[in-house]
């Protein structure tokens, strides 16, 4: 047998002057006789189809292929399929495979056909044609022509009209026979658009009607191959970013959600459903089957649970209104009728259920019908289905009853919301009533109690979590309030007398054991607030018992050496006695003493702390020692990686540890810090040397708290002796969130540098920021923190050491700032890169960065207020540069403009912020001034001295607060009035409060909404006689005052009003104005002493009465006036004599 000859390479210089000649001569009239062009595709099959390719680009003009169709000339069925299949293979090959040879062939040819008389001759061809080789080829040469690139891709979307019955007729053309079908060849056109990987490609073909709709619609009876391209192709739809929430539930409609739930029952390929259905299992591919159906659930399980990139409308609990409906539908379509069946489609409803809370108790409605009692599988296993929803979501309860509380207005939402979770839906009452009853099986009867007697245990779930916590200040009614609601609920949800009783029951219980909130999922912000008020308790009762039990413990000699020398920082150091010089002398080998042997006691640490700064502070005493001896014999006996940076909090103790340990490992911590800064005020380079700066970084949460105070003061005095100390890494990382970038050694007592992991980025900001803390120090925000200065290093002495959660401004302020800095100088140097910008932007805003720096505004230092003037003007600077497209070069603007408009589809709040902050900058401005609090309005805005000019009052500022957190909300109530309120005027007139006439008197339907809104606001925001002013020129006091008796207030307008008396009587002026001018003792005297259906409400009034006492006391305590004010109080009283005074005197103020 002849050897066969080797083929040889097209790019061979001398096969091509031999033997090329020939074929390119072959087809060398390809384009001008019609013969040439059948042939050439009769040979496609036969021959190498690059090489065939090849030869005919390079030996004649292909170009001239596309004259063949124009108009005029009327051709064959036959000669039109050769035309169209010819093209196809030049274009699909040129423009992959060949495209480096052949750069501009594909993109020509497909330009010519796409002319208006050629494209128009190829749709005419296809609406008329019955020939599926024609519609097959006609379908493959559009969706090669769109694989050439992203303009000819619109083009060919432009001029199609999918709902057109051509379209409808390729998609549901079908061959059992051909496995390159008619459909097939159309799905394969319509995913050339997806696979295109263009977010302008893809969002317009979601856009065009009826396009993916047809590509669904025969998804049951089609093939494997189609199935699970289709699948492939609606997944890319969903997970792509630049598709909206809107065109993403446009897409995912009823028809097609229910269209992908039947292909959890595929049975393979057939003419028909019923043809299909008819199959037995073993004629179904077991591996197809499989494939299929795991895909498709990936595919609902993202739709199901994503907020961003799925369906799911998270937060909603309005009982009026299904945000989820669509996924609702889904879940009780007729492919879903019998979930409980199929593990696959138990989990699916299992999950969005728990995404989706709001669907719960209509889903279990949908349920209803079938529990009808009856001895029978199915009806075990349906009930058996109905436990494992309510297990799967049990440990979610606390969650949803936070998030609840966060976005519910009134107690009614919030209680229904939580008894959703923990007794039967409305329609399933009538069902277990009859299985509770069912005589004719005890298994159905018993599986009816085991049910109710989970449902109880559910119950237990909330009561203990709002037995254990206080509900937000900012809510108008109390824990007690909202468990009467909850157990009014209850009554309509329970089957039989019976267990009403046994459920009431729990209301009656003292349910406050923590161990049954165990195993509950609640996100880490939700966490901290169990947190904060244990932390609260124990620092009013038994902080000053530990630190004097400390010092007790110390042996008598030292103790005795403390108290002679606190006597002596206390007296006149000119004249100390003998003993105290001895004494003074003998301090370092004392010190090294105790921390030998007493280095756990806090009170060692705090006299030391005080002794030191005593010693180098007075000009008068000549000290023979160095303070370095005392941090040498620190650093010899004491462990400073256990005792400093080891986070001590009371959630991470064991359920049987005593406070008193744990109070004496927090004031350890506290006081050896405040002793270091002795040290560190004296001697920095020694603790410098000893101790980087990024340990001190990791002990500090940044916040208002004692501790936090004096590590930053520590901070700034190290960074002060060593410049760039603190930006050793240019983005500042702190916290526990700094064991994420750098590795620490905790093995030695010796304070190495740690090792990086990770380099920090400009996005680590957002990682170390809690953004619910943060919104929560914006409307707290520390009015008189001065902007930090190391004149006086010693700390305040105070024995009660402070806990505070809100965040220091003093640093967070200069950490905003740094990171705006740095991206800044990002930007500067590579501006084609838009899409992070836009990104770092919106999160500057989700995070409330930008909530935080309105309300430094507010504060009454002055380097404070310019720190965060700068911060903003950098950000609305930076917002209008990609806004207005302003940030691109001549260069380079054609080529970043479509990128910047498609990067601002993420953010869309953007063009409102930068709106918000003009207003803002016109508001404080004198005159419109054309920086931001460029001019003030008055020298002294509220005839304060020390109320500057350019400064926000707190109402203001929390107004401003309310306004940017509200513009993500576009479907809140609030967002018209307050939008239309900021588009009436181009500032607001920081004498009044902003719209308090427009929305206390709202003639809308739901004014209550609007009343309370604009009331919650002041009541929030008053605190100081500045906010008081502005309200007196509101007339504020007036109304809420005069509404308080009307039958329209409600008890949770009438909770406002005694809150907002509350915070107005902590301020000694402001008492003597409400007596003054709105005689608020006789007020008090008519409310106050009548019947009151409240126990919360009586503590309210008694608080009022108590401030107002302290205020008058200040300036005599024999005024006539005291003893009206007494009187009230015992009038108050009488009701209820067991009023605990204390409580009366620690209720939390609104915040």
């Amino acid at each position: 047998m002849p050897e066969r000859s080797k083929r040889i390479k097209l790019y061979d210089d001398g096969f091509t002057k031999q033997d090329s000649y020939h074929r390119n001569d072959r087809f060398k009239s390809i384009g001008s006789d019609i013969s040439v062009l059948v042939n050439f595709v009769e040979s496609i099959t036969n021959e190498d189809v690059d090489e065939l390719v090849v030869d005919v680009v390079a030996g004649g003009d292909v170009v001239q292929i596309l004259k063949f169709l124009d108009s005029g000339q009327d051709r064959k069925a036959g000669e039109l399929h050769a035309v169209f299949k010819a093209l196809y293979i030049i274009i699909l090959k040129t423009s992959h495979e060949l495209s480096s040879r052949f750069p501009n062939v594909a993109r020509e040819l497909a330009e010519g056909f796409l002319e208006d008389s050629r494209f128009s001759l190829c749709l005419n061809t296809m609406r008329k044609s019955q020939n599926a080789e024609i519609l097959k080829t006609s379908l493959q040469l559009l969706a090669s022509i769109v694989t050439v690139s992203e303009d000819l891709a619109r083009a060919v979307l432009r001029y199609i009209d999918f709902d057109s019955a051509t379209m409808k007729k390729c998609s549901q053309r079908r061959n059992l026979v051909d496995k390159c079908d008619v459909r097939t060849c159309f799905i394969n056109f319509l995913a050339s658009f997806v696979y295109l990987d263009n977010n302008f490609v893809l969002r317009e073909l979601v856009d065009k009607k009826g396009a993916l709709d047809l590509l669904i619609s025969e998804s049951f009876v089609d093939k494997y191959s189609n199935v699970i391209l289709i699948l492939c192709v609606l997944k890319k739809v969903a997970e792509n970013s630049s598709v909206s929430k809107t065109q993403r539930v446009r897409v995912f409609n009823r028809h097609c959600l229910q269209k992908l739930t039947s292909l959890y029952l595929w049975r393979g390929e057939g003419k028909t459903v019923d043809e299909v259905l008819r199959k037995d299992n073993a004629e179904v591919n077991e591996h197809e089957l499989v494939s299929i159906r795991d895909t498709v659930h990936k595919l609902l399980t993202h739709l199901f649970t994503s907020s961003r990139f799925g369906l799911v409308f998270s937060n909603k609990f309005d009982v009026n209104v299904q945000y989820n409906r669509l996924i609702l539908l889904c879940l009780t379509s007729a492919h879903m009728e019998d979930a409980y069946t199929d593990p696959l489609r138990t989990e699916l409803v299992v999950v969005a259920l728990c995404k989706c809370p709001d669907l719960f108790p209509h889903y279990l409605d949908h349920l209803a019908p079938s529990l009808y009692p009856r001895d029978s599988p199915s009806w075990f296993c349906l009930i058996e289905f109905v436990f494992h929803i309510y297990r799967s979501i049990s440990k979610y309860i606390v969650q949803f009853t936070i998030t609840a509380l966060t976005h519910s207005l009134t107690i009614e939402v919030l209680a229904t919301t939580i008894a959703n979770f923990c007794v039967l839906s409305p329609k399933m009452i009538d069902p277990i009533r009859k299985a509770l009853q069912y005589d004719k099986s005890s298994d159905v009867k018993n599986k009816a109690i085991e049910l109710m007697g989970y449902l109880k245990q559910l119950l237990e779930i909330p009561l203990t979590w709002l037995s254990l916590n206080q509900l937000p200040s900012t809510m108008n009614f109390t824990s007690d309030q909202l468990k009467m609601k909850i157990e009014l609920l209850i009554r309509e949800r329970i089957p039989d007398s019976r267990w009403l009783v046994h459920f009431q029951k729990l209301f009656k219980k003292n349910l406050n054991d923590p161990i049954l909130l165990i195993d509950q999922v609640v996100s880490s912000t939700d966490q901290s607030e169990p947190e904060e008020v244990s932390e609260e308790a124990i620092k009013i009762e038994d902080m000053v018992n530990s630190i004097e039990q400390s010092l007790n413990d110390l042996p008598e000699e030292i103790r005795k050496v403390f108290k002679n020398l606190e006597k002596s920082v206390s007296g006149d150091c000119n004249n100390l006695s003998a003993d105290v010089i001895d004494t003074i002398n003998e301090l370092p080998g004392i010190t090294k003493s105790c921390f030998k042997h007493y280095s756990n006691y806090p009170v060692v640490y705090q006299y030391l702390s005080k002794f030191i700064h005593f010693l180098y502070n007075n000009t008068s005493l000549i000290v023979l020692y160095k303070p370095k001896i005392f941090f040498k014999s620190l650093l010899k006996y004491v462990n400073l990686t256990t005792v400093l940076f080891t986070n001590v909090t009371l959630q991470h103790q064991p359920m049987n540890a005593k406070i008193p340990t744990i109070l004496d490992e927090h004031l350890l911590k506290e006081y050896l810090f405040k002793f270091l800064l002795e040290i560190a005020s004296i001697a920095p380079k020694v603790v410098y040397r000893h101790i980087p700066v990024l340990w001190l970084l990791r002990a500090y949460n940044a916040t208002m708290s004692s501790l936090d105070q004096t590590i930053l003061k520590l901070v700034y005095l190290l960074e002060k002796f060593s410049p760039g100390s603190l930006t050793q890494s240019r983005y500042i990382v702190w916290g526990s969130s700094l064991c994420k970038h750098y590795q620490f050694d905790l093995q030695t007592n010796i304070l190495n540098h740690p090792t990086l992991l990770h380099q920090p980025n400009i996005n680590t900001l957002f990682n170390v920021l809690d953004d619910n803390q943060l919104l929560d120090s914006a409307y707290n925000f520390p009015l008189y923190r001065r902007w930090f200065t190391i004149s006086n290093s010693h700390v305040n002495d105070s024995k009660i050491v402070e806990i505070n959660r809100i965040h220091d401004p003093c640093f967070i302020l200069h950490v905003l700032y740094y990171y705006l800095q740095c991206f800044s100088e990002d930007c500067e140097q590579n501006n084609s890169n838009v899409i992070k910008p836009v990104q770092f932007l919106k999160m500057f805003y989700v995070k409330n960065c930008l909530c935080y720096a309105v309300a430094g505004l507010s504060s009454y230092s002055k380097h404070m207020r310019n720190m965060a003037r700068t911060i903003i003007g950098i950000y609305r600077k930076l917002l209008g540069l990609y806004i207005s497209g302003n940030s691109t070069t001549p260069n380079n603007y054609d080529h970043s403009e479509k990128r910047i408009n498609l990067s601002f589809k993420h953010f869309p709040e953007g063009q409102q912020i930068a709106f918000v902050l003009d207003t803002l900058r016109n508001s404080l401005s004198h005159g419109g001034g054309s920086v931001l609090g460029g001019g003030s309005r008055k020298a002294k805005s509220f005839h304060i001295s020390i109320d500057s000019g350019g400064r926000l009052t707190k109402i203001h500022a929390n107004f401003f607060i309310r306004v940017l957190k509200i513009l993500s909300q576009p479907e809140n109530h609030m967002f018209q009035p307050i939008w239309n309120c900021l588009l009436a005027k181009p500032a607001i007139d920081l004498r009044y409060v902003p719209e308090f006439l427009r929305l206390y008197f709202s003639t809308n339907n739901k004014f209550t909404i609007e009343r309370q809104w604009i009331v919650r606001l002041c009541v929030d925001s008053l605190g100081d006689p500045a906010d008081y002013l502005v309200m007196e020129n509101s007339l504020v006091f007036k109304h809420i005052l005069c509404a308080y008796s009307l039958p329209s207030a409600d008890m949770s307008f009438k909770f406002s009003v005694l809150r907002l008396l509350v915070n107005a009587t902590k301020h000694s002026r402001i008492v003597h104005a409400l007596i003054r001018f709105h005689a608020i003792l006789l007020w008090l005297s008519r409310h106050a002493t009548a019947s009151i259906s409240s126990e919360e409400q009586r503590k309210l009034f008694l608080c009022i009465l108590e401030n107002i006492h302290n205020a008058l006391a200040e300036k005599s305590s024999n005024q006539p006036i005291m003893d009206i004010v007494n009187l009230i109080k015992d009038e108050c009283s009488v009701k209820k004599e067991s009023v605990n005074l204390y409580a009366i005197a620690t209720i939390p103020s609104e915040s």
